[in-house]
């Protein structure tokens, strides 16, 4: 039950060994054609995950970071996501400023994934179907079953950018929005506080998150 409430917190807050104990770690039904590539990119990010949850105590937070970057940068639409993130505050921010940001959300994404994600007790990730919604995205269905205990759904929102499929929010319990639940908090710390406060208070979470071992 430990992983399960960090996987839930991190996800509220903001949240591979090869061979047959990784594929059958990560189930795979079928998928339609047309959302197999986005439905792709959830199932590539969990045997990362896993891998790392599986060398995490030996890793360390660093080594857990390095390893979560390249996947984290395949995976998610972090540009995109950043300006979810911000809502309308993002189109007042001088371009400088938004690269700033985008680079500290980044980071923050990375160790939020590595700080919380530290080992491996038989956990399992199921991902289901893509199915379209409004705007051209997709949600990939996906749960986190533990060893023991109930499994928690993490639904991932994917736009299709650059011509690939990337994460713009995360779903926990098919309802609570990641972005929704940061926008509330960046917002409020940028309109209070200013930029440079928002920066400092991301980096100060990543500090957090690395401290945990």
């Amino acid at each position: 039950m430990g992983i399960m409430r960090k996987i839930l917190f991190a996800t509220l807050c903001l949240a591979l060994l090869a061979g047959p104990a990784v594929s059958s770690a990560v189930a795979e039904p079928s998928a339609s054609v047309a959302t197999a590539p986005a439905r792709t990119v959830i199932v590539d990010f969990y045997h990362r995950l896993l891998t790392v949850m599986k060398d995490g105590p030996k890793l360390g937070f660093k080594g857990r970071y390095k390893m979560l970057e390249p996947a984290v940068d395949r995976a998610f639409a972090m540009e995109s996501m950043a300006k979810l993130s911000l809502g309308v505050a993002s189109t007042t921010l001088p371009a400088a400023e938004m690269t700033q940001f985008v680079k500290a959300f980044r980071d923050y994404t990375v160790a939020n994934y590595a700080g919380n994600f530290t080992n491996y007790s038989g956990e399992r990730f199921i991902v289901g179907e893509a199915s379209a919604i409004p705007g051209g995205a997709v949600v990939v269905s996906s749960k986190l079953v533990p060893a023991k205990g109930d499994p928690v759904s993490l639904d991932y929102v994917m736009h299709r950018v650059d011509g690939k499929w990337g994460i713009t929010d995360v779903l926990a319990e098919g309802s609570i929005s990641q972005v929704a639940m940061r926008r509330s908090e960046f917002v409020s710390v940028l309109q209070r506080q200013g930029f440079s406060t928002l920066l400092k208070v991301l980096a100060e979470k990543a500090q957090v998150l690395a401290g945990k071992d």
